[in-house]
């Protein structure tokens, strides 16, 4: 069985933190659920990349959460992604059939995704989950959540993130590496780190794609320097999809919406949008659904 990871890393020497995450199994797995062609492979397997690097900022083993999603006018219209503390990662893209004439390795995410905005949701246990919602500046997704970083939650901040396909238009290599600094952290090792990633942007996809170890890639962005794995989380596809979720989503049809279904079918099928699993309701629940919604009716006037 083949697995994904997140690595949480301290290069005490530069005073720097680094998170790391191999996502090449999972995103084959998100892609072949949806259904993907080679474009929207890309762009999904990239941002899969990128919610699991928030997720490893997370406390480690926590409830805590966030929600990547890249929304705009281009052909994939939506990828959403969510991820949480303990590595279950679930993700959907709202148009994996994207048509192209190109080679598919030369197409930008920018081109993908088209103009549009980020919604960063960040569940930490406290009363309200925090959330940031900011135009598309680049288009480039390691630009877009570097600059979320910096400037959204104040952690100057560097990431690459890599993904590649075979001549055969099969995902070879996606992982991705985020460097932050401390708050005493001189700011020209950020900015030199930088450089060097920028240097070698194309390396990393290369080394994943030979089957080495990510953490390769940072000792020689590192320039040599120890650093030390302070934890190491496996990445997994879980969707929290259940039958009670989908019916309290249900719950929030308008009555007409739900008469409708009973009238036409007399049943109702919902399909959860991220693992695709089918969820069935007779037509005694549908009635007892609409009961409940005349009910609360009459209770609110």
């Amino acid at each position: 069985m083949h697995n994904d990871f997140i690595f949480r890393i301290l290069c005490n020497e530069l005073n720097i933190r680094a998170y790391a995450a191999s996502t090449l199994h999972i995103s084959r797995e998100l892609c072949a659920l949806h259904g993907t062609t080679p474009p929207a492979t890309l762009a999904f397997a990239r941002t899969i990349t990128a919610a699991a690097l928030l997720s490893a900022t997370l406390k480690p083993d926590s409830d805590q959460n966030v929600r990547l999603k890249f929304s705009g006018s281009g052909p994939t219209k939506e990828i959403h992604v969510q991820a949480d503390a303990r590595g279950s990662l679930r993700g959907y893209i709202a148009n994996p059939i994207v048509e192209y004439d190109e080679d598919v390795g030369k197409m930008s995410f920018s081109g993908l995704i088209g103009a549009g905005f980020l919604t960063v949701i960040k569940d930490l246990g406290l009363k309200e989950p925090y959330q940031s919602v900011m135009p598309l500046r680049s288009g480039d997704i390691a630009e877009e959540i570097a600059y979320y970083l910096t400037y959204s939650e104040q952690v100057p901040s560097a990431i690459i993130i890599a993904a590649k396909m075979n001549p055969k238009m099969e995902l070879t290599a996606s992982g991705g590496i985020l460097l932050q600094v401390f708050p005493d952290t001189d700011i020209a090792i950020i900015e030199d780190l930088e450089k060097k990633i920028m240097e070698r942007k194309s390396l990393l996809g290369e080394l994943l794609e030979r089957g080495e170890s990510i953490n390769v890639y940072l000792m020689d962005v590192f320039g040599g320097k120890a650093f030390s794995v302070l934890h190491t989380t496996p990445l997994r596809h879980n969707c929290r999809c259940s039958k009670e979720m989908l019916r309290a989503i249900m719950n929030g049809f308008v009555l007409e919406e739900l008469e409708d279904m009973l009238q036409k079918d007399g049943k109702a099928e919902i399909e959860c949008a991220f693992c695709r699993k089918k969820y069935f309701f007779s037509g005694e629940e549908l009635h007892k659904l609409i009961r409940e919604k005349k009910s609360d009716s009459v209770q609110g006037t």
